[in-house]
């Protein structure tokens, strides 16, 4: 055996225990159709999916995200269904994030996640409700699909006191081209004031006779 093919083949071995032993991270663009990486919802101090997915500005006409379910006034504890629909004619390919934080961007609340279509994962004390096309073969990016797609899970309100909660999402609609060029970024938010149970005082027949003699 020659020198050069000596070296070679020694050169191999040790790149094949490297991959092995250390495998390289995979590529954001495939993790993203998985579920995406967390923090990128445009709330304060996140990113947004337009740190990999690149080429057209955000909001562009002709697309949206939008949340519905969201209360105009929540009650503490009390749990609501939520859903995210993200929307765009030209596109084949579809994925979210939503974090709700109150006013001090901290986390308000918790989710149930009431499909495998998406996943929960938490952040710097924060949880992110997004796609999830991990389970089993579940698609949770609608792949094909045409002109929309909806995600539907369950918020848990916050504990009294809380305050004012925000509602920060982010919705990709893709190609469905396996890149990250020619998808459309689009965000929204939606605002929830706290409420409070209203007190009801006991009452008797006694007390409700009195009211009419």
């Amino acid at each position: 055996m020659s020198r050069v093919v000596l070296l070679l083949a020694i050169a191999a071995v040790a790149i094949t225990v490297w991959i092995f032993l250390d495998p390289p991270a995979p590529r954001e663009v495939w993790a993203s159709s998985l579920f995406p990486p967390v923090a990128k919802t445009g709330a304060p101090g996140d990113g947004l999916c337009t740190d990999c997915h690149t080429g057209s500005p955000v909001n562009e006409a002709g697309g949206s995200v939008s949340i519905s379910g969201v209360p105009a006034s929540y009650l503490p504890n009390q749990t609501y269904a939520l859903t995210v629909t993200v929307r765009h004619t030209s596109q084949r390919r579809w994925g979210f994030e939503l974090v709700p934080l109150r006013s001090n961007n901290t986390m308000a609340g918790s989710f149930t996640l009431t499909s495998q279509l998406t996943k929960a994962q938490t952040f710097n004390g924060k949880t992110y409700v997004s796609h999830d096309s991990e389970f089993q073969g579940q698609d949770g990016t609608f792949s094909g699909q045409p002109d929309s797609a909806m995600w539907a899970f369950d918020w848990t309100a916050p504990m009294a006191t809380a305050g004012t909660v925000t509602f920060y999402a982010a919705g990709n609609a893709a190609n469905g081209l396996n890149g990250n060029l020619g998808d459309k970024i689009y965000t929204t938010t939606a605002v929830a004031t706290e409420g409070s149970m209203t007190d009801v005082d006991a009452t008797t027949w006694g007390k409700i006779k009195m009211l009419y003699r």
